[in-house]
């Protein structure tokens, strides 16, 4: 008789481990295709290609079509700028960071020269929105946290 509910446990374990494969399959199909080039898209957490990035400021800030361009183009320096010290395997992390941020300071001093003085307040709010999240703080709204009193 004990090897009988021996029996029953070993089809439990192998009907289990069936089903966990099944549901792991049927979230990788649901997953969407990474982007072409690569790159992620839209989304919290996930890179916008230049394009991308450029045409949000654009609604976002009334910018012009030629101020647009010029911006995608520096977001398109920027972004290549990225991907080469993410290519490069000699950095260490602390150093790679580093350098990142010194290619979005550039990027930023460069997207601000261009705009007049009341896209720029709004732009450092955005910037200032988007570091509030990207490292882990809270939403711009103040979300989670109990209303003053």
């Amino acid at each position: 008789m004990k090897t009988n509910g021996k029996m029953w446990g070993l089809r439990l374990a192998v009907l289990l481990c069936g089903a966990g494969l099944v549901v792991a399959s049927a979230r990788a199909q649901d997953a969407p295709p990474p982007s072409q080039d690569g790159q992620q898209q839209g989304g919290r957490g996930m890179r916008m290609d230049p394009s991308q990035r450029a045409a949000m400021l654009q609604r976002q800030l009334g910018l012009t079509d030629d101020v647009t361009a010029k911006v995608k183009d520096i977001f398109t320096d920027g972004t290549a700028k990225m991907e080469a010290l993410r290519g490069n395997s000699s950095l260490s992390r602390d150093d790679m960071r580093t350098q990142m941020m010194a290619i979005h300071t550039d990027e930023t001093t460069k997207v601000k020269a261009l705009l007049t003085p009341d896209q720029a307040a709004k732009y450092d709010e955005m910037e200032s929105h988007r570091r509030g999240r990207g490292m882990g703080g809270p939403p711009p709204d103040g979300g989670g946290q109990p209303p003053q009193q």
